[in-house]
């Protein structure tokens, strides 16, 4: 909770979110800038810092959310080039567009702490890719460290700063889902009393001017900090070893240290265990060591086989099997798990597991076969539902128009009913696949995308599209905030991070100032006009933009109950004559179809009035007071 986060109660013990405990090592660190575009698993860091930063008396920090990652990381980095504790966080596809900065600000070097938390999502639990970001520390030449448990999560933070500013490096700091969302108790630490002060720039071009001739000088200078680096992390306080009383032994990594230890107490072996946090550089002599009193290693680690992959070109001068993910002991897909490892380990072992994990999962997923499925859905009165059953309705017209998307709630127009998303890619993608298609099918193309995500990575490619003359189509679905990360602002909207008022720039002014000559501005819950408005904008020769907006039905709720508004549900009339176009082609979760008639439950109704327009029978009216 956020009393707790701000608490100034040195040694006491509270119970944190992971990405709590992250915000509140930022914290006692000092950080002076904080920047971030919000993202799952790692958004509650962000949220946690921007209230935080309202109700801290004695310290006091910069937090903005950024209009993309890239421009989170530059905030932050800028920062650090002044001496000043810069952090930002992430996704792990985030970082995918900050790699530009990143690779380049390790040439630059920190002069504060900087750090990047990469929040990786090991089965893709809300993410597009499975992806490894250890690997950006080995390209782009930074460290890298990875929390095992809560209480660490704080603290390595701290640790974190410390190592960038002792050796001026960028610190890749890598979580993933399970630690960001997991909960435990962290004893609090000092925060530290101190203002954010502006202070006189100081010129360094021979550092900070990354030209060729001096990224050449640059890269020598990134090789040698790694190496010191290497050699710091063979004594860091964060790496252990744990004996054990044979010659078979585990590296664990990360997040993944406890589930080997609790596997090992299930299988009522003592094996050494190796845990790791300094996930890069490695710390060579200390693997060494551990490798060679060992016959058998199993590393245990999250997605890839990072570890596994050096480690094995040190283990042959030691004569050490390795056991992991390139030879099937441990899957390559997905996150891992306590019955996963102690299987892999068992293996290894030669022995049984404790349990039968494969019959119980197998049977598992022949119960979960009898189970409908539950796929996610719109909210009840969400505008996108409206958007989607409009360019559905205009594209079956035009004998199907190619409809790309993008990354956010509106990923769901991909399901049943309105199948009115055909591609996904990355963000800004829908709007960048649009002017490719438009130059190789003959349908008409309509793309829609977010406000956040518009300002996020669509503009670059609509001034593409005006500058190439592309007949297309977007459908700019606004809905006053980044709903899928859990309502945080974006430069659309009069706030930004620490509740603090801020310039709200237009989607329709920018897109008129790009050179669109189409723009128009509907509220979707007005079905026919949005039809009419898309119908109108297909029409047209050259790109036209439609800013569909509604406030987010979530917010709209809290936004009436704050004003003692009342909320009045519909309801299904009795001359409904079960035509179940509002169920088959339009599909609120508040509507329900029993088998024998329609009904609306009140208590999920968000009283949009988008059925009522959408029945063709005048089936479905307002609710009567006291009805």
């Amino acid at each position: 909770m956020i009393k707790d986060v701000v608490k100034d109660a040195v040694g006491e013990k509270v119970f944190f979110l992971g990405n709590e405990a992250i915000a509140r090592g930022a914290i006692e660190a000092g950080i002076d800038v904080y920047a971030t575009y919000p993202g799952t698993p790692s958004s509650e860091i962000s949220d946690t810092l921007s209230e935080a930063c309202k109700l801290l008396d004695k310290m006091e920090f910069y937090m903005e959310y950024s209009t993309n990652e890239k421009v989170a990381f530059e905030v932050a980095a800028a920062a650090s080039m002044v001496g000043k504790r810069g952090m930002c966080a992430m996704k792990h596809v985030g970082l995918n567009v900050a790699a530009d900065a990143l690779f380049s600000f390790a040439y630059v070097g920190a002069k504060g702490g900087f750090v990047v938390v990469s929040a990786d999502d090991p089965t893709m639990h809300s993410s597009q890719n499975e992806q490894d970001n250890r690997w950006y520390g080995e390209a782009a030449k930074v460290p890298v460290l990875e929390p095992s448990s809560i209480p660490e999560s704080k603290e390595l933070v701290k640790e974190a700063f410390k190592i960038s500013e002792e050796f001026g490096m960028p610190v890749i700091y890598r979580t993933c889902t399970r630690l960001n969302h997991a909960s435990g108790i962290v004893e609090l630490g000092e925060i530290p009393e101190k203002k954010l002060e502006k202070v006189d720039w100081e010129r360094d071009p021979l550092s900070q001017v990354i030209v060729p001739a001096i990224a050449r000088q640059r890269k020598l200078v990134v090789l040698e900090k790694m190496e010191k680096i290497k050699k710091a992390f063979n004594n860091s306080p964060f790496n252990w070893v744990l004996d054990g009383n044979r010659r078979e032994g585990v590296i664990a990594c990360g997040l993944d240290y406890p589930y080997v230890v609790e596997a090992l107490e299930r299988l009522n072996v003592n094996l050494s265990v190796l845990k790791l946090s300094t996930a890069y550089p490695l710390p060579e002599k200390t693997i060494e060591d551990f490798l060679s009193r060992l016959d058998k290693i199993a590393i245990v680690e999250e997605v890839d086989p990072f570890v596994e992959l050096h480690v094995r070109a040190l283990a042959k001068d030691y004569g050490v099997e390795i056991y992991g993910k390139y030879n099937g002991y441990f899957p390559l897909n997905y996150e891992l798990n306590i019955p996963t490892v102690e299987k892999g380990i068992a293996k290894m072992l030669g022995v049984k597991p404790v349990a039968d994990y494969d019959s119980a999962l197998q049977r598992a997923s022949e119960i979960q076969k009898i189970a409908p499925p539950r796929p996610p859905v719109f909210c009840p009165g969400c505008p996108h539902a409206a958007s989607f059953y409009a360019i559905k309705k205009v594209s079956e017209k035009y004998g199907g128009a190619a409809l790309p998307s993008d990354i956010g709630c509106y990923t769901l127009g991909v399901n049943k009913p309105f199948e009115a998303v055909d591609i996904c890619l990355c963000m800004g993608g829908g709007i960048g696949i649009s002017n490719g298609l438009v130059r190789v099918v003959r349908n008409k193309v309509i793309a829609t995308v977010g406000d956040s995500t518009f300002y996020h990575a669509a503009i670059p490619a609509l001034i593409n599209a005006v500058h190439t003359n592309a007949n297309l189509t977007l459908i700019v679905l606004d809905n006053s905030t980044t709903a899928m990360t859990g309502h945080q602002p974006h430069p659309g909207i009069v706030e930004r991070g620490c509740g603090v008022q801020a310039k709200a720039v237009s989607v329709e002014e920018l897109a008129k100032g790009l050179g669109v000559e189409f723009v128009e501005v509907v509220r979707p819950y007005n079905i026919k006009k949005l039809e009419d408005t898309i119908k109108r904008a297909v029409e047209h020769d050259g790109v036209s933009v439609i800013v569909a907006k509604q406030l987010c039905a979530i917010l709209w709720n809290r936004q009436r109950k704050s004003k003692g508004i009342e909320i009045r549900p519909f309801e299904v009339l009795d001359n409904c004559n079960l035509c179940l176009e509002c169920v088959s082609s339009f599909a609120c979760p508040a509507i329900i179809y029993d088998g024998e008639k329609v009904w609306i439950d009140a208590t999920q109704c968000a009283g949009c009035g988008v059925c009522a327009r959408v029945c063709p029978g005048d089936a479905i009216k307002p609710k009567k007071k006291g009805g």
